[in-house]
Order: structure tokens, then sequence, then C-alpha cells
């Protein structure tokens, strides 16, 4: 009795892992097709928080960037700038409308004097060359003689 009883758990435990297995893909094709499709995305910009290390990596630490959507607070992290001093630093981050939580942080540098994103995000990547939409700092802009939208 006591053999037939892990036998039991031993095709109960095959059948739970088969069951997460066969779910992977669908995690997958949802993130790439469903929360990061064309309709879905938008770009805000994220502000610097801080260093963290990487579960299971003693080599590797994650930036963290945190970003507002609706007012929500939400914290994506990236490995991008490993070798790079981000502190006080903004970066340009990709989020999903359907899901703002689920985001990436793309490694294109905010410039300067882009103060706050547009209410929404911009719907294009990256955003055009003026930063339309965005709240700048015309102060600084025109001190170093960039052209003001």
């Amino acid at each position: 009795m006591e053999i037939n009883l892990s036998q039991k758990k031993k095709w109960i435990f095959r059948i739970i892992c088969i069951c997460v297995l066969l779910q992977l893909p669908i995690f997958y094709f949802m993130d790439k097709f469903y929360y990061f499709n064309d309709n879905n995305i938008r770009y805000t910009i994220g502000t610097y928080y801080k260093d963290g290390f990487v579960i299971n990596s003693s080599s590797s630490q994650e930036k963290g960037f945190i970003y507002y959507v609706d007012s929500i607070r939400h914290v994506a992290t990236t490995s991008k700038f490993n070798n790079t001093d981000v502190s006080h630093k903004y970066a340009l981050i990709m989020f999903s409308v359907v899901f703002p939580g689920n985001a990436n942080v793309l490694s294109t540098i905010v410039p300067k004097w882009v103060l706050a994103p547009p209410k929404d995000g911009w719907k294009q990547f990256p955003p055009d060359i003026n930063w339309k939409g965005a709240e700048l700092d015309t102060a600084y802009m025109k001190k170093m003689n960039l052209e003001i939208p």
C-alpha cells in the first residue's frame, strides 16, 4: 500500500509539471501579441531608482527605474546598464496599456531637457526628434542653443 501511494504522488507531480509547462507558451505569446501589440504599447520616462542583485546570479546587477502610469507607481528593471553610472538619469520605458506594470527599459537615454512625458505616454518609438508632447525645460534648451518645438 505504501508503494502504491508514492506512485500516485509521482503521477500527480508529473501531471502538475506537464500542466505548468504547457502554460509557458501561452504566457510568452500573451506578452508578445497581447500586452505588447502595436495598439497597446506606450513609452514613458523612468527615473533611476537603485541597483539590485539578480536572483541566482552573483555577478549581475539590475538597475531599477520608477515610472508612473495613471498616477500609479511601477518599477521596471534592466541589466542593460550594468557598466554605466545611471544615477540621476532617465530612461525610456516601453509599457503595456493593458497591464502597465509589464514594462521593458529601453537603452535610449532621455535628454536632460525633457522633464515629463505626455499624460498617456508616447505612442511611437522613439518619440520624434523634439520629444513632441513632453513637458520641456525651455530655459535649459535656450542656454544650450537647442531648437524649441
